[in-house]
């Protein structure tokens, strides 16, 4: 079932759900004008969405969390963990849309509990691929496309749809 290669970061859904509740006792809303933020947040949450549908469906029928391979193409070209980008556009695109600053604010401690994560498969991903893990590592970023790996406009491609340049990776 390819529902096991959808990895639901628990950190991103509990800060969530403490913004809401904290917005609920205490409301802060964000300023500007709400049908802005719902647009930006529109806007973020499908690019979310569309990302973790494309990582799911470059892993195919392979269990993420116990790769027999790596994963080097469509999303996994230009980022090393695309699922969790795309959570984390999900997350401040809800926030975003909801015009909440409490769910807003919850986003970088969930991202670093997740990054933490992160950090540990990549330890197991190193000691069980070992060398062609450290070539993809130095190739690819951790999260966010750079020109500091040697990205181009042809490596940004994947399946004919543009990825959007972005800085810094680590």
């Amino acid at each position: 079932m390819w529902l096991r290669n959808v990895p639901v970061p628990e950190p991103g859904l509990l800060g969530l759900a403490v913004g809401v509740v904290l917005h609920r006792l205490r409301p802060w809303s964000l300023p500007g004008p709400p049908r802005i933020h719902r647009l930006v947040g529109s806007i973020l949450v499908a690019a979310g969405t569309l990302l973790v549908m494309r990582a799911v469906q470059a892993a195919g029928s392979m269990v993420v969390d116990d790769p027999d391979r790596l994963l080097t193409s469509g999303p996994y070209a230009v980022c090393r963990n695309p699922m969790y980008l795309g959570w984390w556009l999900l997350n401040v695109g809800v926030a975003l849309a909801a015009g909440s600053g409490w769910m807003l604010v919850t986003v970088p401690p969930a991202a670093l509990a997740v990054h933490r994560g992160v950090l540990g498969e990549e330890q197991r991903l190193a000691a069980r691929f070992g060398d062609e893990f450290d070539r993809y590592q130095a190739r690819v970023p951790r999260y966010l496309p750079s020109p500091a790996h040697g990205l181009t406009r042809r490596t940004l491609s994947v399946r004919g749809q543009r990825c959007a340049e972005s800085l810094v990776h680590r």
